[in-house]
């Protein structure tokens, strides 16, 4: 299994865990009326994880219900960073880029990947020319060496 397939397979773990986690928090948090424990864990999804569950306890064990809304929204906003991972590039170059060459690809992958792409540049000299850009697991390999590479393939072939 590649690398990139384990974070495709984490990722969805992670979301499905956090997610249902704050599904069932939103639905304790929405009762409506006095909050008493059995009211709450009435409110909660049949499948609600064990954590939940306990946290409902022990908040209505202290008599601290009516803080259950504040918790949801925090443990919402904690996912959503958590889960917002940066992603992370790499521009490699037969020479050294000037300052204005990065600004523009900087600027053209940003677009494409959004604000939280971190870049990083370095210098191969055996590409000859051209550039590989990876973000992610996706790979534009636009060097000499590679051009070079596939034609002398296409002549051995034909």
């Amino acid at each position: 299994m590649s690398a990139s397939e384990a974070q495709v397979i984490a990722r969805a773990l992670f979301d499905s865990l956090t997610g249902a986690a704050v599904q069932a928090l939103r639905a304790a948090a929405s009762v409506e009326g006095e909050h008493t424990t059995e009211r709450v864990l009435a409110a909660l999804p049949a499948d609600v994880s064990r954590e939940v569950k306990n946290l409902v306890l022990a908040l209505g064990q202290e008599r601290r219900l009516d803080r259950l809304p504040a918790v949801a929204a925090a443990f919402e906003q904690m996912t959503r960073r958590a889960g917002a991972r940066p992603l992370t590039g790499e521009v490699i170059s037969a020479t050294d880029l000037n300052p204005q060459q990065r600004e523009r690809i900087t600027a053209q992958l940003v677009a494409r990947y959004g604000s939280e792409l971190e870049l990083r540049f370095s210098v191969d000299e055996s590409l000859i020319g051209g550039l590989i850009i990876r973000v992610g697991d996706q790979v534009l390999d636009t060097s000499l060496r590679t051009r070079m590479a596939a034609v002398q393939r296409n002549m051995m072939a034909g």
